[in-house]
């Protein structure tokens, strides 16, 4: 018979050696909880979680992360993502950010809620198609931590009775967003209890009600504003001592108010850009008539006394701006959106170069002006030009020209005035039929006040 050979004993691991076994071989599982903490932050919400697949150890690693950032693109995924990830976090949520669709706009009241029991966050990136709006929950109006609020075709419900600000916001981004009646002073309130404002955007805000409510945005931090509407809702300015750029795009501009005093809230920005399309209106009286406007000709104009910090012409029953009431003297570079068929955008242009004398760079964007109604030709430009004027302009752009002798006209006074002028660039309408060989030639060979000046010539503006 064959001896029996005794049986080996099987060696079950210890269990509670596992893990110690896995730090062991894992170069990141040996790091410090925080640092390794850190690591997980940065990657991300989906590779954050796809680190489950790693290791037993790396199993449940990232639900207990400090912090966590989840950013979600637009789509189902977004339901899934947030119903199932946002339960399991044990930390606080930095960022929520998401593009919602019709489904996840009927959780969106449940996931504010759980961030709210999380203590809110701190950038909070919301949006949906220019089709539907959705309606934020009131509950964001209790997180104090939020530094970033961007807010995308949505219904901002009214102030709840204890907002108490926000203390660390730094921006406020208001796009196609709803607001209810008396909606300035919300957006008053808001802005005001925001001490830390650094950038502020209010592009499209419809605010209910008919009655004009003038108010004030006070920011005394605000580096940036945007403001774009085609509604006058009466914002003013406060002095706001740090602003360096500004975007303001009032279409008809601001009602029957005065524009004039409206820019004046700008006086510190270091970089405008302005859309002039219309003449803004003001008030005043008609006194000392000098010229007028008859079929397309320039022969008098009528000048207004509005206050006593500046004047204002009138043009054929149209009110322009002459002068304003203070001096941008921190202002280096000026974007405008206009044309050169009417006079109204024209004047309005020479208005704005006497109140710049350190403009560096002047960019002027040509839109819905191939049809040229009025002449302003050399002469008359050079009649609005007074001393010191572009006295350090060193650049200007225009986009978009048909080439039209008012457009030329400017050029030319602009390259026999400014001595420190060292680039003109141009580039014409895609649609432009007319040949830019005469009119290039003619810009080269008239007279420069600058010997450093030069003609760039870019072709085609295209999708500027």
């Amino acid at each position: 018979m064959t001896p029996h050979r005794p049986r080996k004993k099987l060696r079950i691991p210890d269990a509670t050696a596992a893990p110690a076994a896995a730090v062991a071989s894992d170069v990141l599982l040996s790091l410090p909880p925080e640092v390794l903490d850190e690591i997980l932050g940065r990657l991300g919400l989906c590779s954050a979680v796809r680190t489950s697949v790693l290791s037993r150890a790396w199993r449940r690693r990232w639900e207990s992360l400090p912090f966590l950032d989840i950013d979600i693109p637009y789509g189902q995924q977004a339901l899934w993502t947030v119903d199932s990830v946002l339960p399991r976090c044990s930390g606080r949520i930095r960022r929520f950010s998401t593009s919602l669709d019709e489904l996840s706009t009927r959780r969106l009241d449940d996931w504010l809620v759980v961030l709210s029991r999380h203590g809110g966050v701190e950038d909070l990136d919301l949006g949906q198609d220019h089709n539907r709006f959705f309606s934020l929950h009131s509950s964001v109006f209790s997180w104090r931590r939020l530094v970033s609020l961007e807010l995308f075709t949505c219904h901002i419900p009214p102030l709840p009775p204890d907002f108490e600000g926000f203390p660390d916001l730094k921006v406020l981004d208001l796009t196609n967003v709803k607001l209810h009646q008396n909606g300035e002073y919300q957006l008053e309130e808001i802005i005001e209890t925001s001490p830390l404002l650094e950038k502020l955007i209010l592009s499209e805000v419809c605010i209910g009600g008919e009655d004009l409510i003038e108010w004030e945005i006070q920011a005394p931090n605000l580096r940036h504003i945007t403001i774009c509407s085609n509604v006058d809702y009466g914002w003013n300015f406060a002095q706001l001592p740090c602003l360096q750029s500004a975007v303001i795009d009032l279409w008809e501009y601001v009602g029957d108010r005065d524009f004039a005093m409206f820019l004046a809230g700008l006086v510190q920005v270091r970089k405008l850009s302005l859309s002039t399309f219309y003449a803004p209106r003001v008030f005043g009286k008609l006194i000392n008539p000098c010229y007028s406007l008859q079929k397309g000709q320039i022969s008098c104009l009528h000048m207004l006394p509005v206050a006593q910090s500046h004047l204002v012409v009138q043009v054929n029953g149209i009110k322009i701006l002459e002068t304003l009431p203070c001096t941008f003297n921190n202002l280096k570079s000026l974007k405008l959106f206009m044309h050169f068929c009417e006079l109204p955008p024209i004047l309005l242009v020479f208005c704005f170069l006497r109140s710049v004398p350190n403009l560096e760079k002047l960019k002027i964007l040509i839109c819905y002006g191939k049809d040229q109604k009025t002449e302003a030709n050399g002469e008359f430009l050079n009649a609005q030009w007074t001393d010191g004027m572009c006295a350090n302009l060193q650049v200007l752009e225009m986009t978009g020209i048909s080439w039209l002798p008012n457009e030329m006209s400017f050029m030319k006074l602009i390259l026999s005035k400014a001595k420190l002028l060292h680039t003109l660039s141009i580039s014409h309408d895609d649609d432009c039929s007319v040949s830019h060989v005469d009119p290039l030639h003619e810009l080269v060979t008239c007279r420069r006040a600058s010997a450093e000046a030069q003609v760039l010539f870019q072709g085609a503006a295209g999708n500027y």
